[in-house]
């Protein structure tokens, strides 16, 4: 039985007898030391980290009873529906590469509300049996209530293949994780003075609520809610029995293997009929404008999305941007699952037809570009000012105050955000002495990342192991991205890519997808993708002269020896390579001609779980002031479409010719807040 006929989703119903809460390991200055985990409602929740532990380690405890031993396939099934635990000892090649099952996060339903308490605590002195001096504590707790999440099954393997469940193999995944779920009696801190108690009940919807109101859940349903998670345990484990029928649920436990559907045929070479590759050339090249098809790919978090970025000691860090190395397997993916028998789009990527851009973020419906490192701000802002006063290093002399370089965050050109009009400078403004001549010419601003404390429990002890506490820096949810997917003009003729990306046109026709680290811990990666209908690509005729180069993606040029590469001399012969040969433009001495800075490339490999090779680029927001010869304009705007360098097809050495903000000496930037990137609560939970 294939996935469309088998849902491989099971409701989970999280019912708290007693106090409880699961801390976020801080608190608030002066008041309360420890503060317990909220969502976007300001509800407390148990994120989907937090179940899966607690439940992955009663499932070793199940499958060890119905296996009668700590080995057999029932073992074997719990270590593939988790992947490996992290006292997981066996080699790599015997151990499971990553799990099977998510859990959501357990959120209080709709139309509820939990009470939130604070508790005193102190430490008492052993040898007197009287409170200990500077040991009172403040903490918060939650009430009893009734929480809901749901458990799904992965469809999807490390690699992209497709996963198809049997009925039976659906039947086995939820009969360990109902098991395991009635093993847990506790969930959050403090369980060895009673808070904590639960029961998670996985696998059987929970009944309407009975309450009274919104502010007391009637609980009173969960003992009727746990013998039906039961009797259904009961009936499964009979079928296990010698004497079983074949009118008794069936188990197969085992997960299923990738669908044969990615066994392709070859695609037809040139002069053997079909359809020929896209003539790009690996690495440097791109076809003409008018063989090219774009849309855009807008991605609304739902849920913290972890960029990789190089772990520094205990911290997970992040981007704030999504690289198209992400991207681009997700989008080939989705075409490969819709079309599994067209060739060319199984090898649409290697030969060149399908290419995706960095996801960067976007504010007031305008895509963010990362700030172009030619720019200069005062040292010093001014009593009350709002924006900030930037200078173009290529075009001014260097200004009379301290001036700071800008080296992060993105600009946001043309943005009017609200209550612009207002406070333009220039206009008077009560208590604002400050006063400037130029308008604003857009926004700047940084994309606040979301911190998230946790840390690692022993299977033995169910306490904290020591020296295992861990910041997960995120994409916060809410935010939202978008990406520019560009086809080769054949690959969006092939029968079914057009009318897929039309369906998923719209807010209202999008599909969820898990994307960045850490996606498949149900806490992060949750995200709700959909497409602008695909249009022609119609670039502008790049002109002779002077003109800049901004790089809106970091460029991988190879040296002349063909090794790691970066310089403006390597830079330059990317372009030369391609057929475009570019020479910096001649200025005065004071002014700029290019601004480069270089960083280290970082990616992570979900197939082999590891990073990939490190790679040193031209970081995202270099210039150039070239000098454009008339017989590298055509190259040049081929090369604006598709990117210079190396690995173009994710993303990298995007730049864009002539940009109008460059061509302005000076001018203002409305300095952007966090919320300034963050939509709407229920737009990120909806």
């Amino acid at each position: 039985m294939s996935n469309e006929t088998t849902s491989l989703s099971f409701p989970l119903t999280l019912v708290f007898h007693s106090d409880w809460g699961v801390s976020t390991g801080t608190g608030v200055v002066g008041g309360v030391d420890s503060v317990i985990e909220t969502d976007t409602a300001g509800q407390p929740v148990v994120r989907g980290t937090v179940l899966t532990g607690v439940v992955r380690a009663q499932a070793r405890q199940a499958a060890a009873a119905l296996d009668d031993g700590p080995s057999g396939p029932w073992n074997s099934f719990a270590d593939q529906l988790f992947g490996p635990a992290p006292d997981d000892t066996r080699e790599a090649a015997a151990r499971p590469r990553h799990s099977h099952v998510i859990f959501s996060d357990a959120c209080v339903p709709v139309g509820q509300r939990v009470p939130v308490h604070e508790v005193i605590s102190l430490s008492i002195d052993e040898q007197t049996g009287t409170a200990r001096e500077n040991f009172l504590r403040v903490f918060e707790r939650a009430g009893g209530c009734q929480l809901q999440g749901t458990v799904t099954l992965v469809d999807v393997d490390a690699q992209g293949h497709a996963l198809r469940w049997t009925e039976a193999q659906r039947d086995a995944a939820r009969l360990l994780l109902s098991l395991a779920g009635l093993l847990v009696r506790g969930i959050g801190s403090n369980r060895s003075d009673g808070d904590g108690v639960c029961d998670v009940l996985i696998g059987q919807a929970a009944p309407p609520s009975q309450g009274s109101g919104p502010e007391q859940p009637n609980l009173a349903d969960a003992a009727t809610h746990k013998q039906e998670v039961r009797r259904w345990c009961a009936q499964a484990l009979d079928s296990l029995e010698p004497t079983a029928t074949a009118g008794d649920i069936q188990l197969e436990p085992s997960v299923p293997t990738p669908a044969a559907p990615w066994d392709s045929p070859e695609v037809p070479r040139p002069g053997q009929g079909g359809v020929a590759p896209a003539r790009v050339p690996a690495g440097d090249g791109a076809g003409s404008a008018s063989q090219w098809c774009t849309t855009t790919l807008r991605i609304d978090l739902l849920t913290p999305l972890v960029s990789y970025e190089v772990p520094f000691s205990n911290e997970v860090r992040s981007l704030d941007f999504l690289r198209g190395t992400v991207v681009l397997p997700w989008v080939h993916q989705l075409l490969r699952r819709a079309l599994p028998d067209d060739p060319v789009v199984r090898d649409a990527v290697v030969s060149g037809r399908l290419l995706v851009s960095d996801a960067l973020p976007v504010v007031q419906g305008c895509r963010g570009l990362p700030t172009p490192l030619v720019l200069t701000r005062p040292k010093a802002d001014q009593p009350g000012q709002w924006w900030l006063e930037v200078s173009n290093r290529l075009l001014a002399a260097p200004p009379p105050e301290v001036q700071s370089p800008m080296r992060s965050g993105f600009v946001f050109p043309g943005v009017a955000m609200p209550g612009q009009q207002e406070a333009q400078p220039g206009q008077a403004q009560p208590g604002d002495q400050t006063q400037q001549a130029q308008p604003v010419s857009g926004a700047w601003g940084v994309p606040a990342l979301t911190g998230r404390q946790g840390t690692a429990h022993s299977a033995q002890t169910g306490a904290t192991k020591d020296g295992s506490l861990f910041l997960v820096r995120a994409l916060p949810a809410g935010m939202r991205l978008e990406a520019t997917v560009t086809l080769s003009k054949d690959l969006a003729e092939r029968p079914g890519v057009r009318q897929l990306l039309t369906r998923m046109a719209g807010a209202g026709r999008s599909v969820e997808a898990r994307l960045g680290l850490r996606r498949l811990s149900g806490a992060y990666g949750q995200t709700r993708c959909c497409f602008t209908p695909l249009v022609e690509v119609t670039a502008p005729q790049v002109q002779a002269g002077t003109t800049t180069l901004w790089f809106t993606a970091d460029v991988l040029a190879r040296s002349a020896a063909l090794g790691p590469g970066g310089s403006l001399t390597d830079l330059l012969g990317a372009f030369r390579r391609a057929g475009a040969a570019l020479r910096l433009a001649e200025g005065e001495a004071d002014r700029y001609r290019a601004g480069i800075r270089h960083r280290r490339v970082d990616t992570w490999s979900p197939a082999s779980s590891q990073p990939r090779a490190t790679r040193m680029a031209v970081q995202a927001g270099s210039v150039l002031r070239v000098e454009v010869p008339p017989e590298a304009t055509t190259a040049l705007t081929r090369l604006a479409l598709t990117g210079v360098g190396s690995l173009t097809a994710q993303g990298f050495g995007r730049f864009v010719v002539g940009h109008p903000l460059l061509e302005q000496e000076a001018f203002n930037l409305r300095t952007l807040r966090r919320h300034d990137f963050i939509h709407t609560a229920q737009e990120a939970q909806s």
